[in-house]
C-alpha cells in the first residue's frame, strides 16, 4: 500500500490456498520442476541475469534474486550480489511472499518478528529491507519469487517508479518462465514422438528439422538450406512424383500424408509428410511448416494386408477376386485397343484321391507345386490364380490365335503331368483344361468363366489330361442339359418315369435267366425318351438318388412274382446312380426296399459304372462290402470303356463284369475289337468273375462271344426291352420251347437300369 510520502511500504500478508506450501502451506495438484521449465538445477540462467541487474540498479539495492520453488527448496535462477544457489524455503523471507498474491514489502526485517529466525536476517549486519513479488503462472500456481534485498532499512519502502519497475520485471519473468515451460514441453514431445518437425522459407528451403529426424536416418545437415527435391531423400521416387509435389507447394496449398520412398543402401524406408503454408498478417507467403514420420512398418503391414486380400494364402498366386479384376481390365483393354486375351481354366485330375490316400498335407504341397509350375510356364504378363480347391486359372493377354492357344494349353498340360516328388511320395496328377477367348467367347467375366467351364467339362468328358476350347455347340448342349435338369425335377413329381425290361439269356440254349430294366421318360412334348438322352442331366440334380431308389423299389416289386414262380434262379439287376453312391443312407435304403418288397437280396445285382471307381468316396469300399453282406452281387457295367485301373476289379470285390456294347458292335468288323474283347473276357474269367455281354445284335457276335467264354447275353438279337407285363409271357414261352426246366438251376435273372 502507499503511505503519505508517496512510497510503497509493507502490507498485511494474504494467505492463499493456491500454489506451493512448504511448512504447512496449501498444496496444489501442479508440481513443477526445474527441468519442466528448461532450467538446470543450481545453475544461474543467463537469460534472466539482465532482469535482476535492472532490479538492483533501479532500486539501488545490494542484492536481487529470481528464485524457483521446487518442493521445499528455493533455487536461485539468477542473482546480483550473492553466490547463494539454493536454500530451504523455511529459512527465507520469500516463504511469506510465496503465500501471497500481492507483493510483500518489509521496510525493516530486523524489527519484524516473523523473520527473526531467518539466518541472513538475524545478524546485526544482516538484511534489513526486502521487496518480493510472487511469480504466479496463468493458472494461479506460484513457482517462485522476484525480490530485492538491502542491508539498510528503508522506512519509506519503494517509490512508485521502483514498485512499477519491479512489477513489470516480475511479469516479464513470469512470461519468460511460461515460454520456457512451453519450449521445454515441446522439446519433450519432440523427443518422445516418432514424428519430426520441419520448416521451410518462402523459397521452400529447409530452415529447421527437429532432432527426431536423425533417429530415422535423416541427415539433417544435408537438408538445411535445400529444397526437398534438391535433397537426397526420396531417391526411391520418380522425378514426376516430386514434380507434382512441387506444383502443390508452389500453389501454396496444404498437403497431408504425402508418402515417398527412400533407399538407404538396400533398406527401403517409407516416410509420410504433412505441411501447411505460413502467411504474414498482410498475406505475404513466409514458407511452410509441417511434420513428418517414418511409416515403414505401417506401410509394410498395409502392403501385407493388401497382398493377403489379393492373393491365395496357400499358393501365393492371385485369388478369385483379383483374377476377376484382371479379367475386367482385359475387357477394358480390348475396348480401348482391340487387344484380346485368353482364359485357361483347369483343375487337377484325381486330386481328391491324393487328399484321401496321402493326406491333406501332401495335397497342400501338391497345390503349391502346381502353382509354381504354372507360374514358370506362362508369360510375365499372365495372371495365374487359384480359384479354390484344386481349380486354377490363367489369363494370358494378346493370345488368341488357334495354333498359339493350342500350343500354350499343351505346354501347361505337359508341365503339370510330370510326376511330383513331395517328401517321400511321388504323385501323378495331371490336369484337364478348358479355354475361352475374349471377346468372342463372352462379354463379361461370368460369361467368359462359364464358357471356359463348359470347355473344361468337355475336356474331362473326353478322357481327362486334355484340353478343349469353347465352341457354341458346348453352350447349346449345356442349355439342353439345364433344360432337361429342370424338366426332370418336374417329371419326378409328375410321375412321368416308367420301367421296361430287357431279358438276359443263356448262350447255350437261349433260355431266359434274367432281365435288365431300362428307365424311360414319357416327356410331355418330346415323347418317350431313353436313358441315354437324360441320365447325365438327371445325375446332376438333387432328385438323382430319389429316382434311383424309386427304380430299385419298382424293379423289386415287379420282379418278385417272377422270383416266386421260378425261385431256383431268376435274378434282378439295378444300376446305381453316382448320387446314390455318395448318399450315406444307401445301405439302409436298399435294406428297407428289400424288406418292404420282400425281394431276396441274393437275387439282386447292383451295377456301377467303371468311371465311378476313378474318384471314389472314402467309404465306397465299405459301402460295397455292406451291400454284399445283404447277399447282393456287385456288377461293373460298361467294362473297358472307362479309365480305371484293372486293380479296381479286385479292390472293390466285383462279382461280375459287363462287356460294353461298343466292343460287341465292332466284332467281326475290326480284328482289333475281336482281340481286345477276347482279352477282356479272358481276364475276367481268370480272375474268377462272371461275364455278361450286352448289345448283341447278330448271330456272328453271339457265336464269337460264346467261343471266348461269355455265358450270358442281352441285346436286340434276342429281345427288345418290353413292359413288365410281357416278361411272364416270355418266360412261359421259353419254358414251352424247352429252354427252361424247373429242375435245371438257371444262373440268373436280371433287371437293371441302362
Amino acid at each position: 500500500m502507499q503511505d503519505d510520502g508517496g512510497t510503497r511500504t509493507g502490507e498485511e500478508p494474504v494467505v492463499e490456498a493456491v500454489g506451493f506450501a512448504p511448512q504447512g502451506l496449501a498444496t496444489a495438484a501442479f508440481d513443477p520442476t526445474l527441468a519442466g521449465f528448461g532450467l538446470v538445477t543450481d545453475t544461474p540462467d543467463p537469460a534472466f541475469d539482465e532482469l535482476v541487474r535492472i532490479a538492483a540498479r533501479v532500486t539501488s539495492c545490494e542484492k536481487a534474486f529470481l528464485t524457483f520453488l521446487q518442493k521445499d527448496t528455493l533455487h536461485v535462477v539468477a542473482s546480483v550480489g550473492s553466490t547463494t544457489r539454493q536454500a530451504e524455503v523455511s529459512q527465507t523471507v520469500c516463504r511469506e511472499t510465496l503465500r501471497r498474491r500481492d507483493p510483500l514489502i518489509v521496510t525493516d526485517l530486523g524489527a519484524d518478528p516473523r523473520f527473526q529466525d531467518v539466518p541472513y536476517v538475524a545478524p546485526a549486519d544482516g538484511a534489513r529491507f526486502y521487496a518480493g513479488f510472487p511469480l504466479r503462472l496463468d493458472n494461479g500456481v506460484c513457482v517462485g519469487t522476484f525480490c530485492v534485498i538491502d542491508p539498510h532499512p528503508r522506512p519509506r519502502g519503494l517509490t512508485e517508479h521502483e514498485f512499477a519497475t519491479l512489477s513489470s520485471l516480475s511479469r516479464l519473468a513470469i512470461r519468460a518462465l511460461e515460454g520456457r515451460r512451453r519450449d521445454a514441453r515441446l522439446r519433450d514431445y519432440l523427443d518422445i514422438a516418432s514424428d519430426w518437425i520441419w520448416e521451410q522459407d518462402s523459397a521452400f528451403r529447409f530452415t529447421y528439422l527437429s532432432e527426431a529426424a536423425a533417429d530415422v536416418g535423416i541427415r539433417i545437415e544435408e537438408f538445411i538450406g535445400k529444397t526437398r527435391w534438391d535433397a537426397t531423400c526420396a531417391n526411391g521416387e520418380a522425378d514426376d512424383v516430386w514434380a507434382e509435389h512441387r506444383r502443390i507447394v508452389e500453389r501454396h496449398e496444404p498437403f497431408r500424408d504425402f508418402r515417398f520412398r527412400w533407399f538407404d543402401g538396400s533398406d527401403e524406408r517409407i516416410f509420410s509428410i504433412s505441411g501447411r503454408p505460413v502467411f504474414a498478417q498482410d498475406g505475404t507467403f513466409l514458407g511452410y511448416r509441417g511434420s513428418a514420420r517414418d511409416v515403414t512398418l505401417e506401410e509394410r503391414a498395409r502392403r501385407e494386408v493388401e497382398h493377403m486380400a489379393r492373393h491365395d494364402a496357400l499358393t501365393n498366386v492371385a485369388n478369385r477376386a483379383t483374377f476377376e479384376e484382371r479379367v475386367g481390365d482385359a475387357f477394358r483393354d480390348w475396348q480401348e485397343s482391340g487387344d484380346g486375351a485368353t482364359l485357361f481354366l483347369l483343375d487337377l485330375d484325381h486330386f481328391k484321391l491324393v487328399n484321401d490316400t496321402l493326406g491333406h498335407t501332401v495335397g497342400d504341397a501338391l497345390l503349391k507345386e502346381v502353382a509354381r509350375r504354372l507360374t514358370s510356364c506362362v508369360s510375365s504378363q499372365a495372371t495365374v490364380a487359384r480359384l479354390g480347391g484344386d481349380e486354377f486359372a490363367v489369363l494370358e493377354p494378346s493370345l488368341t490365335a488357334d495354333g498359339a492357344v493350342a500350343e500354350y494349353a499343351a505346354t501347361i498340360c505337359q508341365a503339370l503331368a510330370e510326376p511330383y516328388k513331395i517328401g517321400h511320395d511321388e504323385v501323378d496328377c495331371g490336369c484337364s483344361l478348358g479355354i475361352a477367348s475374349l471377346p468372342e467367347h463372352g462379354g463379361s467375366y461370368s460369361q467368359l468363366m462359364g464358357n471356359a467351364d463348359l470347355a473344361l467339362y468337355e475336356a474331362k468328358a473326353s478322357g481327362r489330361g486334355r484340353f478343349a476350347r469353347f465352341n457354341m455347340t458346348m453352350r447349346r448342349e449345356a442349355d439342353c442339359r439345364n433344360t432337361l435338369a429342370r424338366e426332370l425335377c418336374e417329371a419326378f413329381d409328375a410321375g412321368q418315369f416308367d420301367l421296361v425290361f430287357q431279358p438276359i439269356v443263356r448262350l447255350d440254349d437261349a433260355g431266359i435267366i434274367g432281365a435288365e430294366a431300362l428307365l424311360r421318360w414319357d416327356h410331355p412334348e418330346r415323347g418317350r425318351l431313353s436313358p441315354g438322352v437324360f441320365i447325365a442331366a438327371l445325375d446332376s440334380t438333387r432328385y438323382a438318388a430319389d429316382v434311383g431308389y424309386w427304380v430299385l423299389e419298382e424293379a423289386c416289386r415287379a420282379a418278385l412274382p417272377w422270383a416266386q414262380a421260378l425261385p431256383e434262379g431268376f435274378r434282378l439287376s439295378v444300376n446305381l446312380f453316382a448320387g446314390q453312391l455318395r448318399d450315406p443312407r444307401l445301405v439302409n435304403r436298399v435294406r428297407s426296399i428289400l424288406e418292404r418288397t420282400g425281394y431276396d437280396g441274393r437275387c439282386l445285382d447292383l451295377e456301377i459304372t467303371e468311371n465311378i471307381l476313378l474318384t471314389p468316396s472314402p467309404d465306397l469300399m465299405q459301402t460295397l462290402k455292406a451291400l454284399k453282406r445283404l447277399g447282393i452281387s456287385i456288377v461293373l457295367d460298361d467294362f473297358g470303356t472307362g479309365f480305371g485301373s484293372l486293380t479296381h476289379l479286385l479292390q472293390f470285390s466285383v462279382d461280375r463284369i459287363k462287356v460294353d456294347r461298343e466292343f460287341v458292335r465292332g466284332l467281326d468288323v475290326n480284328i482289333d475289337y475281336n482281340k481286345v474283347t477276347h482279352a477282356l473276357v479272358k481276364l475276367a474269367v481268370d480272375l474268377g468273375l462272371k461275364v455278361t455281354a450286352e448289345g448283341i445284335e447278330t448271330e456272328e457276335q453271339k457265336r464269337f462271344l460264346a467261343r471266348i467264354g461269355c455265358t450270358d447275353m442281352q441285346g436286340y438279337h434276342f429281345c427288345k426291352p418290353v413292359p413288365a407285363g410281357d416278361i411272364p409271357q416270355l418266360i412261359a414261352r421259353a419254358l414251352e420251347a424247352g429252354h427252361m426246366h424247373p429242375a435245371q438251376r438257371p444262373e440268373q435273372l436280371r433287371v437293371g437300369v441302362a
